[in-house]
């Protein structure tokens, strides 16, 4: 981690006013922003029944930051009960072992938004046993050209892959659960990280979430996060200014406008909307969640006024 704030610019300096400030020391404050971004992340990944009723279960809590982020890994678990299963028993086991290790190496390194690895020094290689009998790979290999990079093609894996990797594992789950640079839907890939008997989605999830807690935020090392953003707001930039400004009592029906720093369709769902450009297409549900994340993650909306 760097303690040098000056690697974030003007730019994400501006992002942080997205979310606003408040002053960690005030109970009243703190729960008034918490409050809002869970409530923000929940309506886009669509767990608000949920949380509602997690957060209803700890409003007598002292200390609101880590009660609101428990109320929300517990929504989240609990809402993905109510879809169907994205992956194998077999998938979400080796997914479930490779995500610990990554964690525990980034951690170390103060690199858990975005986590690069050689796949083949990992126990299971990040493989799987498919239903065929054969083995796959466990997550998609994510080195083409994205809105989150130019791509890593990386060295090849030392070893011989017994699935095919020929490329580094990457991973980004700062903005969970839009974790490829080059693969996106209006639900992100990551949600569908669960099966009957696992769920590394949540791992991932709570991972994510934990940047909104001061400690996690800053043990993260903030150029990686801010290269990240710097590539994603020069790929999204000429998209997004292409829109119109939503104007109340003048816009249209169903149509995508830019509301404030993020997308927004009047009377209508963002899950069909999205920018399409050169690097494929984004949806507004993908664009806005890691617009959001980035904003929490800059220094004045998680560190205490005054500081």
């Amino acid at each position: 981690m760097t303690p040098d704030l000056t690697c974030y610019g003007t730019d994400i300096a501006a992002l942080a006013e997205l979310v606003g400030d408040f002053d960690l020391r005030s109970p009243v404050d703190t729960r008034a922003w918490y409050g809002l971004q869970w409530e923000a992340l929940a309506e886009l990944l669509g767990f608000s029944q949920q949380l509602a009723v997690e957060m209803t279960r700890r409003r007598g809590a002292s200390d609101w930051v880590t009660a609101s982020g428990e109320a929300g890994v517990a929504a989240f678990a609990a809402s993905l009960r109510h879809g169907r299963p994205g992956v194998s028993d077999n998938q979400a086991a080796t997914q479930a072992t490779v995500l610990e290790h990554l964690t525990t190496a980034g951690r170390g390194r103060g690199e858990l938004w975005r986590m690069t690895i050689d796949p083949t020094t990992i126990e299971t290689g990040a493989c799987y046993e498919d239903d065929a009998g054969g083995l796959s790979r466990a997550f998609y290999p994510d080195t083409a050209p994205g809105y989150f990079g130019d791509g890593w093609a990386g060295p090849p894996p030392r070893a011989e892959s017994r699935c095919g990797w020929q490329t580094p594992l990457v991973l980004h789950l700062g903005t969970f659960p839009w974790v490829y640079s080059s693969r996106f839907d209006a639900t992100g890939p990551g949600s569908r990280w669960w099966s009957p008997r696992m769920a590394p989605a949540v791992g991932a999830f709570r991972l994510m979430a934990s940047f909104l807690e001061p400690e996690a935020n800053l043990r993260q090392d903030a150029r990686q996060v801010v290269a990240i953003f710097q590539h994603f707001q020069a790929q999204t930039a000429p998209l997004v200014t292409r829109l119109p400004m939503f104007r109340p009592g003048a816009a249209e029906v169903g149509r995508l406008y830019r509301r404030a720093g993020f997308l927004h369709v009047h009377q209508g769902s963002l899950v069909l909307a999205g920018l399409d450009g050169p690097r494929g297409r984004l949806p507004a549900t993908a664009y806005n969640h890691i617009v959001r994340r980035f904003a929490c993650f800059s220094p004045s909306a998680a560190r205490p006024s005054g500081r």
